[in-house]
């Protein structure tokens, strides 16, 4: 009787413990897709299959994520076709999204590189966007850019807000002013920060901001 009545105990710790990381295979596979980092073999990490994660603490998983979505990226990258690109991009934007989603057990230094991934994967998706779609992606790219600190994708996100009508028509001015603000001190030798001051400050003339 005393076994009989253990039983379901001893049944119960075998459960599936669905929090936790994945098993052997999806270990090895991560090993793969790490190797393939290392061979610069973008394409074979672009096209890898991975399922759903099972949990925000399924860190196998998350990584996986953030690699597949980094070889997506840079396959991008390598080509100017936006119809080409787009695919790519959104495979790089919702791989980063799967990957923060599953980032709880995850050391907060590389989850916070895969928001930063993120946040650029938006920006260079919002580029090849049909107009219909840029405004959802910049409100995405303006939360992603501030938590990381970048003051240039924060600050893309603030002038094309306004360029694209995308916010409230009362904020434009206030957006355009933090745009400069954030583009001061400009690092040397890229030319783009001095380029979005200028087409902010063309912005703030042409709605007559003060």
């Amino acid at each position: 009787m005393r076994i009989i009545l253990l039983l379901p105990l001893v049944l119960l710790g075998c459960a599936e413990d669905t929090t936790q990381p994945r098993g052997p295979a999806a270990i090895l596979r991560l090993d793969r897709m790490k190797d393939q980092v290392l061979r610069a073999d973008w394409a074979g990490l672009a096209a890898t299959n991975l399922d759903a994660c099972a949990g925000p603490n399924d860190a196998v998983c998350a990584e996986s994520q953030a690699l597949r979505a980094r070889g997506c990226r840079m396959r991008a990258e390598a080509t100017s076709d936006g119809a080409a690109r787009r695919p790519l991009l959104d495979c790089a934007v919702e791989g980063n999204r799967a990957a923060l989603a599953a980032s709880t057990a995850t050391p907060p230094a590389e989850a916070a590189m895969w928001r930063e991934a993120l946040a650029w994967s938006l920006f260079e998706r919002r580029q090849v966007q049909p107009r219909a779609a840029i405004c959802a992606d910049n409100t995405a790219l303006r939360e992603q850019a501030d938590q990381v600190g970048s003051r240039f994708l924060s600050a893309s996100a603030r002038l094309t807000e306004v360029a694209e009508s995308c916010g409230a028509p009362d904020a434009r001015c206030g957006a355009l002013a933090e745009t400069r603000r954030l583009l001061v001190p400009a690092p040397p030798g890229d030319a783009r920060w001095a380029s979005m001051a200028a087409a902010a400050s063309g912005e703030s003339r042409r709605l007559g901001c003060r």
